[in-house]
Parts: C-alpha cells; sequence; structure tokens
C-alpha cells in the first residue's frame, strides 16, 4: 500500500514540474483585444500587435514604459512555481513600484482566460495575455526553455538582467539587487 503511495505523489510531482514549460496543451481562449482596468487594484490589461514576433514583443512593451525600469515576469495561470514566485516578490515588490518600477506580467493563451481574469485582479502591475503562436514564437525565438522567466530592463532600455534561456525564480536578492542597479542608472 505504502509503495503504490509513493508511485501516486512522486507521478503527480513530475507531473506538475514538467507542467510549468513551455509544452502546456492547454485549449486556447479567445485574445483579449481592449485595454480595462480592472477592479480596484493597480493591475492594468494591455494589448500589442498580434503579428509581432520574438524580440519585437519586448520591444514593444517597452515602448509603453519610457523613461522606466521594467520587470517582465513570464508566467502562466496552472503554473506552481509561477504563482509561489509571485508571491515571494510581493515582499519587495510594494517599495520597488513606489520607486518607479513597472512591473509587467506576460502569459500566453495556455493560462485559460476566465482563470487569468480571475487572478490578476490580485496581481498588482501590467498584464499582457499573447494569442498562443505570439507566445510559442516568443519562447522559441528567445529560448525559452520554461517558466518563470525573468528580464529586467534599464531606463534606456538596454537589459539588465535576463534568465530567460534558464527560466526559474532566482530569489528576491538576485531580483531586488538588479533593479536597484537599474533605478540608480
Amino acid at each position: 500500500m505504502k509503495r503504490i503511495l509513493f508511485l501516486i505523489v512522486a507521478t503527480a510531482a513530475i507531473i506538475a514540474q514538467s507542467s510549468c514549460q513551455n509544452k502546456a496543451k492547454a485549449e486556447p481562449a479567445p485574445f483579449v483585444a481592449e485595454q480595462t482596468e480592472v477592479d480596484q487594484t493597480s493591475a492594468k490589461v494591455r494589448t500589442i500587435a498580434a503579428d509581432l514576433k520574438g524580440q519585437q514583443i519586448f520591444e514593444a512593451i517597452k515602448a509603453n514604459y519610457p523613461d522606466q525600469v521594467v520587470l517582465i515576469d513570464l508566467w502562466a495561470t496552472w503554473c506552481p512555481p509561477c504563482r509561489a514566485a509571485m508571491k515571494e516578490i510581493d515582499l519587495i515588490k510594494k517599495d520597488l513600484m513606489e520607486r518607479g518600477v513597472v512591473f509587467v506580467y506576460l502569459t500566453g493563451e495556455t493560462s485559460p482566460l476566465k482563470n487569468w481574469q480571475e487572478m490578476i485582479p490580485t496581481i498588482d502591475g501590467e498584464h499582457y495575455r499573447l494569442p498562443k503562436a505570439q507566445w510559442q514564437n516568443l519562447c522559441e525565438s528567445m529560448n525559452i526553455p520554461g517558466i518563470p522567466a525573468y528580464i529586467i530592463f534599464n531606463k534606456d532600455g538596454s537589459v539588465a538582467y535576463s534568465n530567460l534561456t534558464e527560466g526559474g525564480y532566482p530569489g528576491n536578492d538576485v531580483i531586488q539587487n538588479n533593479l536597484e542597479v537599474a533605478l540608480s542608472k
């Protein structure tokens, strides 16, 4: 009996871990095409042109925040490590937002629309949900093996930090230190 229970738990852990890779097969939901305020938080839904690819996606997002330090968090609603990282970063987020850091949350249609709409009011920042093909192109062209993944842009638009090709949450110390350096430039 203990063996069966162990096998079930081990299988569930393997499935949960591999589910946060870029290979999600969830049904795509309709693309959100308008910019709207969400509830009473500082969460905002924004969009970019659906024909942009790869680095152009980051360029279009950065263009919305001239002369600001921007952290982009690539995540999904179904990704437990993504959600855990968001809770951890909340410990440093308020102070950084007050100092001018823009937190951007970027996901694709693997995040079911209804789940995404329910979650984002609790996540302060700017939110983008890319169409399936655009999300896949971004991940493939930028060599993003899985999520969560992060990129920080300096005020001048140059890259201050990136773990896009590794993925995973690097921890609050790494994120905060890189944001502090970017803010000081």
